[in-house]
């Protein structure tokens, strides 16, 4: 048969990337993300795995977030036995994002039924910290720009794409074709991750994520708008609470806060970064300097440390952070996750949005059927852990500190090959994204496209 590629996952959403590859007589799978945002989708995660796990030969990630590498423990469970591959700095996230996934999952589950608002009884995760830490023992680190196996007659290299630390896209070849899958790309002029290295020339055909496939980032300087919204906040004697993923996020977002408390522009209130894994994801970024435009020697010190404001407090007991609920402000709130779905940031926002002097600051992307995307779009109220919470504190957004490259960013980096690909296929959009995104690649590169759809199965 001639080799295709399936996506299983985002395809026409944001989340649950997951694209199997059959070429060769031999099944590789590219990334293995969990479903975040409308129930529907986050339904997918608890069915079966719409492939026989046995049948896979090897997997690629492409990236540590969640919504890549979620689902693995769910494949290993289901059987597969075989290779992980990705880059080292990735491994090393993972070792910290899989075992944290699996608790999160076991704390959701306890909670609700202590709590009693699961549909369910007993309600149960998804997979537990065990299943984590399981699903590391299958991963093999491999370098950028160094040509794999991942299966027999499928050859792999990744290459930096500047999202987050560890971060690649991937080449692929076989039976003389060559195609890329983006995963996730950075922007040309983040603080922090370089930018995407060039795409090869001549490739048959490119899978590319349209996150903010119609979207243009604020090219306001970040600090400026953290600074417009943040301190009217402090001042009044509010909390700000900032929902940010853990890796990645809460890196950069300390990184700019750093820069305007030394500046003089932002007092140095306390800053909480409630999560367990944050302080082990800032060793990671440190060790890991050549991949960033830090400078490494400043991250040997906490006191001088980039990546750390002045007041940083790393909050990791659970009964620590259960006291912040007793803050008063003025203080800062960091804590995961980005999209408001799970963890602490709940708790946090259970607890501050009730009053006018707060603020809530979305910091990246909320994908649809996120709390997240709710206080975005100017809910009301908003329902957590069976309750309905009122949103009384004030909600703002902020662009610029997304580790998403925007809509210039992705046709910069479609149009850097010298021969251009044959085909652009769109993934890892909602609709909207899509249809804006397709509009640029046909008009302004003159190249052909095609738009990914659930379960489908695309000839290469």
């Amino acid at each position: 048969m001639a080799p295709s590629i399936q996506f299983l996952g985002a395809a026409r959403s944001v989340t649950g990337s997951k694209f199997l590859i059959r070429a060769s007589e031999q099944e590789a799978l590219v990334e293995c993300g969990l479903f975040q945002g409308l129930k529907d989708l986050r339904q997918r995660n608890w069915a079966p795995l719409p492939l026989d796990p046995v049948k896979v030969d090897g997997v690629l990630l492409t990236h540590a977030h969640i919504d890549h590498t979620g689902g693995l423990p769910r494949l290993i469970k289901q059987g597969y036995q075989g290779p992980v591959y990705c880059t080292t700095a990735t491994r090393e996230l993972l070792g910290l994002l899989l075992p944290d996934a699996g608790h999160l999952q076991e704390e959701e589950a306890r909670y609700a039924n202590k709590e009693g608002y699961s549909k369910h009884s007993p309600a149960l995760p998804l997979y537990t910290r065990e299943d984590g830490e399981r699903a590391l023992l299958q991963l093999k680190a491999v370098d950028y720009d160094r040509p794999f196996d991942v299966a027999k007659g499928i050859e792999a290299v990744f290459h930096p794409s500047g999202h987050i630390l560890g971060a690649a896209f991937v080449e692929l070849r076989f039976e003389g074709r060559r195609i890329v899958c983006s995963g996730d790309l950075g922007g040309y002029s983040n603080a922090v991750m370089r930018g995407p290295t060039p795409l090869p020339d001549g490739l048959d055909a490119v899978l590319v994520e349209s996150t903010y496939g119609g979207r243009k980032q604020d090219h306001r300087p970040v600090e400026d708008q953290l600074a417009e919204h943040i301190v009217p906040a402090l001042k009044r004697g509010g909390v700000v609470v900032i929902p940010a993923f853990a890796v990645g996020r809460t890196t950069v977002l300390l990184y700019h806060l750093r820069r305007l408390q030394d500046s003089g522009r932002l007092p140095d209130v306390p800053v909480y970064v409630d999560s367990p894994m944050a302080t082990d994801a800032t060793e990671i970024y440190c060790r890991f300097g050549k991949e960033h435009n830090l400078k490494v020697d400043l991250l040997r010190s906490s006191k001088d440390c980039p990546i750390r404001a002045r007041t940083t407090h790393m909050v990791k007991k659970a009964q620590d952070s259960k006291k912040l609920n007793d803050l008063d402000g003025p203080a800062i709130i960091i804590s995961a996750s980005g999209m408001a779905t799970a963890g602490r940031v709940v708790h946090h926002l259970k607890n501050r949005l009730p009053e006018k002097r707060n603020l809530v600051l979305l910091v990246g992307y909320q994908a649809a059927g996120t709390r997240g995307r709710a206080l975005l779009e100017g809910t009301p109220s908003v329902k957590m852990h069976g309750e309905v919470i009122p949103v009384r504190a004030q909600v703002r957004a902020i662009n610029g500190l997304s580790a998403h490259g925007d809509s210039d960013d992705i046709i910069r980096w479609l149009g850097s090959a010298k021969v251009p690909p044959k085909k652009v296929v769109l993934v890892h959009g909602e609709n909207e994204g899509l249809e804006a995104m397709s509009k640029r690649v046909s008009s302004e590169l003159k190249l052909p496209y095609h738009i990914a759809e659930y379960m489908e199965t695309y000839p290469l």
